[in-house]
């Protein structure tokens, strides 16, 4: 049967290039000897996926040019795949059929602008369908063998096989689950963020030893807990906040809160306050009674769902942290203390939300720790990627500047990573005072990470992020006409009570 549906079709071709490394011959001797140039190729491919959707939307199969070179494919079925390299013919079916399915498929899964304003469009109405049900954009494949996702960013150094597509992404590891929501964020060139760093005090106690636990561990390692023990954040506070923040930006489109920085039901109520502003923060729940704790990042905006992603790696405090945060009298150092929270089936979850920009959340330690989760941010390109921290201070030096680094060169995310004051400040009591550097901002655009400072007095930053649109190209020589969107750091303002 001929795989007539876009992602179907890109899933067989791109699986046969990445699996027998083919697709690097498209810097070899690119593009097909009967095209001019690559313009020439860039405005076959162009046709050709708007006949691909004219034909699909008449249920007519698929254009000739597509039939033959799946008959390459069928013809060669009893080839290694090791050998496809070989097959000049056959390779260049294979990238054009990912080519064409590539261009085709424009658009899928990502939040319209305005959909009172766009054409009825049948293909991306059914791409959802197929992303809400299935969780991959495939009709006839089971996610089970691959997973074929939006994309938002491909890498413009190196050469892997996302170095091909503009729109589709392949997933093919099982180990982590990704998913695709969707958030209606009306924001139209830029957006303003509000960075809320709670607690803005931590104490040494709020660290402690968890010994009511039945994982069985060397005699070396042991479990610890967070519980901030502090004051639970007002609703009124945060009103105040929102409104001094407005006042100095206008709108406030999104409000960041760090790891661990609220409970469950105190998210709940910050969002039901703010309905139209997405709220994102780091939930936890401490160990006790023999249960372990939580750590995961919810988001959500108005009243829908609640989205709740649990972090993927344990926090493993060493003596060198110990020493650095004052935690001496609650935690040994002559122990290994690893984060006392259950671990679960990996996932993350990718948003749109609007017609330009895709973000995800990470937690911490997924950020350093780059399996198996930061190839499937990679794989996507999400155009922002925010990880709440529990962490000290934000600065270029230290590890979050270096792994955000990574994200913003390949495959040219911008980057947030943001920690509560109080434990910066809790760690600059014990190496000196140094900057509240509560965060970093790094987009592929403005060179070097940004510190993101908390001035004495303040309480929350506003950050500024304006929009800019790229035009970025695939290795086979196709653009996608400057629909990039790039966020940039254009201003940050303390906010006061």
């Amino acid at each position: 049967m001929r795989p007539v549906w876009p992602p179907d079709a890109f899933a067989i071709a791109a699986t046969l290039l990445k699996d027998s490394g083919a697709y690097t011959e498209v810097v070899n001797q690119w593009p097909p000897r009967r095209y001019r140039d690559t313009d020439a190729w860039h405005d076959a491919i162009e046709r050709l996926s708007q006949d691909w959707r004219q034909i699909y939307d008449d249920r007519k199969g698929w254009p000739p040019q597509l039939e033959r070179w799946w008959a390459l494919i069928v013809r060669n079925s009893d080839l290694a795949v090791s050998d496809i390299r070989s097959k000049r013919n056959l390779l260049e079916g294979l990238v054009g059929i990912v080519a064409a399915a590539d261009q085709t498929c424009f658009g899928f899964g990502i939040v319209k602008a305005d959909a009172k304003d766009e054409p009825e469009d049948a293909l991306n109405d059914i791409a959802l369908v197929h992303l809400t049900r299935r969780g991959t954009l495939c009709e006839k494949i089971d996610r089970s063998r691959t997973i074929v996702l939006p994309k938002l960013h491909n890498p413009l150094n190196g050469l892997t096989m996302r170095s091909l597509t503009h729109n589709l992404a392949l997933w093919d590891n099982p180990e982590v689950t990704p998913s695709w929501e969707q958030i209606a964020l009306d924001v139209q060139c830029g957006m303003n963020v509000l960075l809320v760093p709670w607690p803005l005090a931590i104490t040494p106690r709020a660290f402690r030893a968890v010994s009511d636990h039945d994982e069985k561990m060397p005699p070396d390692f042991g479990l610890f807990t967070y519980d901030s023990n502090g004051a639970r954040p007002m609703i009124s506070r945060i009103k105040k906040l929102v409104r001094n923040a407005e006042n100095l930006v206008g709108r406030i489109d999104a409000i960041v809160f760090p790891e661990l920085s609220l409970s469950l039901s105190e998210y709940l109520r910050i969002r039901f306050a703010f309905s139209r502003t997405l709220i994102i923060a780091g939930i936890g729940l401490a160990a006790s009674n023999g249960n372990l704790g939580r750590n995961d990042v919810a988001l959500g905006l108005g009243y829908s769902q609640t989205y709740l992603q649990s972090k993927h790696h344990r926090w493993r405090l060493e003596e060198r942290q110990i020493e650095q945060y004052g935690l001496g009298c609650s935690l040994t150092e002559q122990k290994w203390w690893w984060e006392a929270i259950r671990m679960g089936e990996r996932k993350c979850a990718f948003f749109s939300a609007n017609a330009w920009l895709t973000l995800c959340v990470l937690i911490c330690e997924d950020l350093a720790r780059q399996d198996p989760v930061a190839e499937l941010v990679r794989t996507v390109g999400p155009n922002l990627v925010i990880a709440l921290l529990m962490d000290g201070p934000q600065i270029a030096e230290r590890w979050s500047a270096r792994y955000a680094t990574v994200l913003a060169e390949d495959p040219r995310c911008s980057v947030l990573t943001m920690t509560s004051a109080g434990l910066v400040d809790l760690a600059n009591s014990q190496l000196g005072r140094g900057p509240r550097s509560i965060g970093l901002w790094k987009d592929a655009l403005s060179g070097s990470a940004r510190q993101i400072i908390l001035n004495e007095g303040a309480e929350a930053v506003v950050l500024s992020l304006t929009r800019e649109m790229y035009k970025e190209w695939t290795a086979d020589g196709r653009h996608d006409d400057g629909s990039t969107g790039y966020l940039r750091l254009m201003g940050t303002h303390q906010v006061r009570i």
